[in-house]
């Protein structure tokens, strides 16, 4: 028997003190409804109701039994309502990987905007270094990554371009290549590149991302990397760089945050390979759900440039 027909069976004995009454409240027999009571009855061994001289009540047991009949149906009605916006994708949660180093000031041009419009989905953020996120990925571990180009499984994932944007070279004041005529600009870097080979450089791991690129940069110009330091994120190669540790690579959109004063140069090298490429990343032999691709979009729409 349904949830909701024991309700009203206990509902209208409780209103009515009556079989009879309750019944005819049903439109059904008196018998039907004895008949009904006493299967519930045994199917819990316990009594329901009790008759007297005036008519029947629910017994503490049927009170109570009630109230969780009532309890029952609302979770069975949640439950509908929450699978039916699952199956039609408008319900569920999202897997987003990111490095640290992104995480800081792309999430908060997305995040809101995707949530306002989406309350039922769930983002999940999983912040690691971008080899952990693209294994990860291949792992159904991670839905959807942002991420920087080149990848180290480029072969078994997917990438489509948010934006792109320049490369500079920071230099401290410490370096041989500080000129406090250049400070507080961005200059174009007019020594021979082969001077970088001497220049201690603080970079990211080189084998994905801004360190990838840059190993590349300088292979194609025939050029040894000197590393002193590696670290996962490029903010943190920054305050390295500007406490005077060495030279680092920083993207555009990061020059902003760099202090006011005079303690370093920029300068811009003239290659057009120079440029980061910020991307989302997916696995190339999965189909992305509609969940994941409305988050996509929102990406999409509000970092692309």
């Amino acid at each position: 028997m349904e949830t909701l027909q024991k309700i009203n069976f206990l509902e209208a004995i409780d209103s009515y003190e009556s079989l009879t009454k309750a019944a005819k409240h049903l439109f059904i027999s008196q018998p039907y409804l004895s008949k009904v009571i006493k299967q519930m009855e045994d199917q819990l061994d316990t009594a329901l109701i009790y008759n007297h001289h005036t008519g029947s009540q629910l017994t503490y047991a049927g009170k109570r039994y009630l109230y969780y009949l009532k309890e029952i149906y609302r979770l069975e009605n949640k439950i509908k309502d929450e699978m039916y916006l699952i199956r039609n994708q408008q319900q569920g949660e999202i897997f987003l990987g990111i490095n640290p180093g992104l995480a800081s000031f792309f999430l908060a041009e997305f995040i809101p905007q995707f949530q306002s419009i989406h309350p039922k989905i769930f983002l999940k953020l999983i912040e690691n270094n971008q080899n952990i996120t693209e294994k990860m990925i291949l792992l159904d571990q991670i839905d959807l990554a942002i991420g920087m180009s080149p990848l180290l499984y480029q072969d078994e994932l997917s990438t489509i371009t948010i934006y792109k944007e320049k490369i500079y070279l920071l230099v401290p004041k410490q370096s041989s290549l500080f000129s406090t005529q250049q400070a507080k600009k961005i200059n174009t870097f007019h020594y021979s590149y082969n001077k970088l080979e001497s220049e201690p450089l603080i970079i990211t791991p080189l084998e994905y991302g801004l360190g990838s690129l840059i190993r590349s940069f300088y292979k194609k110009h025939h050029i040894n990397i000197n590393p002193i330091l590696t670290t996962s994120t490029v903010p943190t190669a920054i305050n390295l760089s500007l406490a005077g540790m060495g030279s680092t690579y920083i993207p555009e959109s990061l020059i902003e945050t760099l202090p006011s004063d005079s303690s370093y140069n920029l300068y811009k090298l003239e290659d057009s390979s120079l440029f980061a490429e910020y991307i989302l990343i997916y696995n190339k032999n999965k189909s992305l759900s509609l969940l994941t691709l409305k988050l996509l979009h929102t990406i999409q729409e509000k970092i692309a440039k």
